[in-house]
């Protein structure tokens, strides 16, 4: 189970790179991870947006929510009501798929199936698009909704900007420790040492006993631990950075324009100077994106 908290505006990519400063004592760079999609009613959102909180897994656990909209109007060409459904790309270590959707697919019934992620079509009006090459992904979807198929979306799953839930697992509490019977025995005989000055001497060992034992085990109670959906720090400074300049330099090359045009583009610029100010070599970056 994990602590669930909240990004907006933020990529899957980006969450990626900067796992390792958000959390360096539990992102292990060598787990195996993977990208799938969940296709949900909208009215179970918000159940979704906690499932976090209810599922073991060892390793964390990213889920992006996107909403369609240059994309709505080829969907709806095909048939498909494009808000019939919720989208969330999750990505998530291999070893913890399966315990993360086991409920879904046994009990709230989903099904695994697979969608074809695809670009939208060069004849759909977008403001925007990062042309990738279409591939399939697995699909957990609600028995409920009408079968996809095929999805176009502008830009790559990890590339969408949109809300994302992040799901920590909890660090492995301490488990309180109560007194030992070798211990409890120990307090016995240090309570029948004591001089009695009562008229009722067992009554009062008694609840001396259970006045000791009593403290011991209240000074190890932890709070329980509420469940709540908290905001996480934004963007971190120069990793969230330079995943938004790769991502526009990629989109402005996908446009078509050349080496001196990207250069002379307001959005590049603005966004090489906020780069360059948090100490990227944007340079350098631009000729591997670039070549």
């Amino acid at each position: 189970m994990g602590n669930v908290s909240v990004l907006t505006n933020v990529t899957l990519k980006q969450l990626i790179e900067e796992a390792p400063v958000r959390w360096p004592t539990l992102w292990d760079e060598n787990v195996e991870r993977t990208n799938c999609l969940i296709l949900l009613p909208r009215k179970s959102r918000p159940e979704i947006e906690q499932h976090g909180f209810y599922v073991e897994h060892k390793h964390p656990v990213f889920a992006l929510f996107y909403r369609p909209r240059d994309e709505a109007n080829t969907i709806r060409s095909r048939g498909i009501d494009p808000l019939s459904a919720s989208y969330q790309f999750l990505n998530i270590a291999v070893s913890d798929l399966e315990l993360w959707v086991n409920d879904l697919v046994s009990n709230q019934d989903y099904e695994k199936i697979t969608t074809i992620i695809e670009p939208l079509p060069s004849n759909a009006i977008s403001s925007i698009r990062l042309g990738f090459e279409a591939f399939e992904m697995t699909t957990y979807a609600h028995k409920s909704l009408d079968y996809f198929g095929k999805l176009p979306l502008v830009m790559p799953p990890s590339s969408l900007v949109s809300k994302a839930f992040l799901s920590i697992p909890d660090i492995v509490p301490i488990t309180p420790t109560i007194a030992e019977p070798e211990e409890i025995k120990e307090i016995e005989e240090e309570v029948q040492d004591m001089p009695i000055v009562e008229e009722e001497p067992a009554k009062e060992i008694e609840e001396i006993k259970e006045e000791k034992i009593e403290i011991e085990v209240e000074e190890v109670k932890t709070p329980a631990p509420t469940k709540a959906i908290v905001e996480e720090q934004t963007s971190l400074p120069g990793v969230g950075v330079e995943s938004e300049f790769r991502m526009i330099v990629q989109k402005l090359i996908a446009e078509g324009l050349d080496h001196q045009a990207i250069m002379e583009n307001t959005e590049f610029q603005d966004i090489s100077d906020r780069a360059t100010a948090a100490g990227i070599n944007t340079w350098e970056l631009f000729l591997k994106l670039a070549t």
